[in-house]
Formats: C-alpha cells, structure tokens, sequence
C-alpha cells in the first residue's frame, strides 16, 4: 500500500535527487544559473554549487586553478566580480586576455624591460574597448 501512495504523491523540484538536477544546471549558461537562484531555494543552492561556475570562469574569463587559489574565492565568487570589473567585455575578454598572455610570453625572455613597462598598460588596453 506505502508503494501505491509513493507512486501517486506528486512530483516536486524538492524531491528529485541532486545529481541528476546538478547536471541539468551544467548545461546553463551564467545568465540562466544566476536566474534559478530566484526560482526557490532548492535552485539557489544547486546553481551555487562550484564545479557550475568554474567552467564560467574559465571559458569567460580563463582564470586557472592557481589564480583562484590566490584569490581564496569560490569560483561563484570569482566569476561575479569579474564580471563586476569587466562584464560588458565578457563576449570579447576571453580572446583579449589569451592574446596579451601571449604577447607577455613571448616578450618576457625576449624583452623583460618592456613587459614590465606594459604591465598596467594591457589592463587599461583590454578596458578601453
């Protein structure tokens, strides 16, 4: 009889199990996670799980492993205030940020002096588009 009503009770978002919900939520993109912390609780929970936002960060921003242990932030954390600094940039940043890590990889055996010199200058470059 327990089997019968376990059956007919109604299925809800608070009974799915988690796993299956985390991996719906992997598929969204950053506007859609940040939308379902608003949906209910539950939702607010699971689209702040971190394995969610540190492929965000990656792919939009390219932060590594080692940047965010620096920063001592949950990739949630990292990911909004970047976005914070440089959001409206977040269709262009990530091709920027690679070239200029290029460029600084090539010059720093070649020219130490002149990376040094650009330092601040590739900040203010990629913030001027």
């Amino acid at each position: 009889m327990a089997a019968v009503e376990a059956e007919s009770a109604p299925l809800t978002l608070e009974s799915l199990p988690t796993d299956p919900l985390l991996l719906i939520l992997s598929f969204l993109d950053y506007r859609d996670l940040i939308n379902c912390c608003y949906v209910s609780r539950r939702l607010s929970q699971l689209s702040s799980h971190d394995p969610l936002w540190r492929r965000h960060c990656k792919k939009y921003w390219l932060i590594s492993e080692e940047e965010k242990t620096q920063k001592n932030q949950c990739w949630k954390s990292l990911f909004i205030d970047t976005y914070s600094d440089v959001g409206r940039y977040i269709d262009h940043f990530a091709a920027i940020k690679k070239a200029w890590d290029d460029l600084k990889k090539y010059l720093e055996p070649r020219c130490p002096r002149m990376v040094l010199s650009l330092k601040g200058f590739g900040i203010k470059m990629m913030l001027a588009l």
